[in-house]
């Protein structure tokens, strides 16, 4: 390891001093266990004790260069951890900066490698906290800006309308027909505004710390039944079949069906507002073998969902066609919605999409772990 220059001076004063101390402990030593002294003179007798005597005095002299060498490998080990706290030092400064590289670990040896290597792990930790930090700050002010707008748009365009209805309450010159279409217009845009409000507070509402699921026993094959068929009108008049298949024709779980129940409705309406040019929905389900899960498809056979879209399918207020416009009618937090219960219920959900199909691929287990029905 390469020391500053102040450092090695330390070391070798330490060194030095250390090995003038011993050497005299040495002396004083051999002197020490010699019955009685032949000469007055201190040199002349270390002399004849060193003739005399020379496994004494070897054995002492060595037992004392070990003892030594040992404390002044520790006196390098402290001056190595003192650089490392000055290295660590200079690394607090640098945690929000994502290009710091952290300690070079191979650099303080093998005693300290651990240690430099946690220095490290917290470093790095701290560095993706501080990125999370900014980016939930990010989000947080990207929601904003979003939910204004979508509440914006509607609210506008319903206060425009019911204004020329009531503006021409005295004057009469609307038709009726006139009135009629403003009126209908600006439900419609009331309906867009319920339907934000609803997916914003069931999306805030999976993403609280304390959020809670009421699991209850289901049966899965007859709630994607029940769905396919409360779907069959939207999808006739969109010219679509909806289908529900299960292996087996039961499949008893357990979990939150008004939870669950939403997850699937929102990816059948994800289906029908997004799968253009597609002619069927298929609802499916089959347990897994010799394993606690089964996995649901909500498939169609419509438009391929870009590549560089599904990582960010799940992201809250995403949509595919990239705009703000919502032609679609979306919110852009369905699929938000379906992520954050899936997880919370301890499952996955994916999306494959190619030119010939689109699937959303949910696994549950079908029984919770005991520690998920306790929160």
């Amino acid at each position: 390891m390469k020391l500053r220059i102040l450092s090695w001076l330390k070391l070798t004063v330490k060194a030095v001093v250390s090995a003038l101390l011993f050497v005299c402990m040495g002396i004083g030593i051999v002197l020490m266990i010699q019955p009685h002294w032949d000469t007055n003179n201190l040199w002349s007798e270390l002399v004849r004790i060193s003739q005399q005597s020379p496994a004494t005095v070897g054995i002492v002299g060595g037992i004392l260069l070990i003892v030594w060498l040992l404390l002044l490998w520790q006196f390098y080990q402290q001056t190595k951890l003192s650089e490392l706290i000055v290295a660590v030092n200079k690394l607090v400064p640098q945690v929000g900066d994502t290009k710091s590289q952290g300690l070079q670990v191979k650099r303080w040896g093998r005693r300290l490698q651990p240690l430099a290597e946690n220095v490290n792990g917290v470093f790095e930790a701290a560095q993706q906290a501080m990125v999370e930090e900014h980016e939930i700050e990010r989000s947080k002010d990207e929601m904003v800006t979003n939910v204004s707008h979508d509440l914006r748009t509607p609210l506008t365009s319903i206060l425009g309308y019911l204004g020329l209805i009531i503006n021409d309450s005295e004057q009469q010159k609307l038709q009726r027909e006139e009135i009629m279409k403003y009126a209908q217009t600006a439900f419609d845009k009331s309906g867009q505004m319920k339907s934000l409000v609803e997916d914003l507070f069931d999306y805030t509402q999976v993403h609280q710390v304390d959020f809670k699921l009421h699991w209850a026993p289901l049966d899965l094959a007859a709630l994607l039944q029940q769905l396919a068929v409360n779907y069959e009108l939207e999808a006739e008049e969109k010219g679509v079949v909806i289908s529900a298949v299960s292996n087996p024709t039961v499949i008893e779980m357990v979990g939150d069906p008004d939870r669950l129940a939403r997850v699937f409705m929102n990816l059948i309406n994800n289906a029908f507002k997004y799968g253009e040019g597609a002619t069927f929905v298929r609802l499916s389900a089959k347990v897994m073998p010799d394993d606690n899960q089964v996995e649901i498809r909500v498939t169609n056979n419509g438009a391929k969902i870009p590549d560089e879209s599904i990582k960010r399918l799940f992201d809250r207020f995403y949509r595919v066609e990239g705009s703000r416009n919502t032609k679609t009618g979306g919110t852009g937090l369905g699929l938000a919605i379906v992520n954050g219960v899936i997880n919370a219920h301890g499952g996955q959900v994916r999306v494959e999409s190619d030119d010939a199909i689109t699937s959303f691929i949910i696994n549950l287990p079908l029984t919770p772990e005991e520690d998920e029905l306790l929160d």
